[in-house]
C-alpha cells in the first residue's frame, strides 16, 4: 500500500475509535503493513483521534524499528511489540487494531469472558474470539501471546483477540476491518454485561417485579393519553 493511502487509513480510522467511544487521551493504536519491509504505526501518546499525516511513524522491523521517529519527532506506539508479532505472525493481514474497549475491560475485571455465538453478527464475523490473560502493557511476552492466539489452529484463524483488563486487538484487510471487529466485540460485551444485570435484577427482585408498572404511574399515563 502506498504511504499516502495508508496514512489517511490510519487517521480516519483513530477519528473512527474517538467518535465510537473506544478511545479515550492517548489510548489506543493501529499499524499497516506498507510492504515486505515497513509498517506504517501510530506514535506514542497522542490522541489517535486528532492525527495529522506527521504524526505517523514508518518503522522498519529488522532496523531498529523502536528507534524510528515521525517527521515531527513522535515515537512509535509503546506496544509497537504487539504489532511486529501480530504482522509477522500473519502475513494475510495488512492491518492491526488495538483500543481499551470500556465494555470489555468492565467484564474481564470482573472475571467475565463472553461467548461470540451468542450474537449473530459476532458468530456469524468473530467466530472464535481467544483470551489472553494480562502480561505487561508493551512488553515482549503479552505480544508474543496475542501472536500465538491468531495463529493458533484450526483454520480459518481468529481475526480477534480478548485482552485481560486491557480491551482487545482485531486484524483485517485493512484499517476499516480491523476497527469494525473491534466495534462489534464492543457490542458483544456491552450486551453480556446489560444481560448480567438483567439477570442479576431478576434473582433479586423476581421477573414480575421487573416487568411490572406501579399502578398509580399506569394511571397518569393513561390520563394523559386520553387528555390529549
Amino acid at each position: 500500500m502506498d504511504q499516502r493511502t495508508a496514512s489517511s487509513a490510519l487517521i480516519d480510522a483513530g477519528r473512527r475509535l474517538g467518535t465510537r467511544g473506544l478511545i479515550s487521551a492517548g489510548e489506543g493504536n493501529l499499524s499497516i503493513r506498507l510492504d515486505a519491509e515497513r509498517l506504517l504505526v501510530t506514535p506514542t501518546g497522542a490522541r489517535k483521534d486528532e492525527l495529522t499525516v506527521d504524526d505517523l511513524v514508518v518503522v522498519r522491523p529488522d532496523h531498529d524499528p523502536f528507534a524510528a521517529r515521525s517527521p515531527n519527532g513522535g515515537r512509535p506506539t509503546s506496544d509497537l511489540a504487539i504489532h511486529l508479532a501480530v504482522h509477522a505472525a500473519r502475513p494475510d493481514i495488512l492491518a492491526v487494531a488495538h483500543a481499551h474497549l470500556p465494555a470489555s475491560m468492565a467484564l474481564t475485571v470482573a472475571g467475565e469472558v463472553p461467548d461470540p455465538e451468542v450474537l449473530p453478527e459476532t458468530a456469524l464475523h468473530l467466530p472464535r474470539l481467544p483470551f489472553v490473560p494480562f502480561a505487561a502493557m508493551g512488553s515482549d511476552s503479552l505480544a508474543a501471546s496475542i501472536a500465538a492466539a491468531l495463529i493458533e489452529p484450526p483454520e480459518p484463524f481468529a481475526r480477534a483477540v480478548l485482552l485481560e483488563r486491557h480491551g482487545a486487538v482485531a486484524v483485517g484487510a485493512d484499517t476499516g476491518q480491523a476497527v469494525d471487529r473491534l466495534e462489534l466485540i464492543e457490542v458483544l460485551c456491552r450486551t453480556w454485561r446489560d444481560a448480567l444485570l438483567v439477570k442479576a435484577a431478576r434473582a433479586a427482585v423476581g421477573p414480575a417485579a421487573i416487568l411490572r408498572v406501579p399502578r398509580d404511574v399506569a394511571t397518569s399515563h393513561r390520563r394523559t393519553m386520553e387528555g390529549s
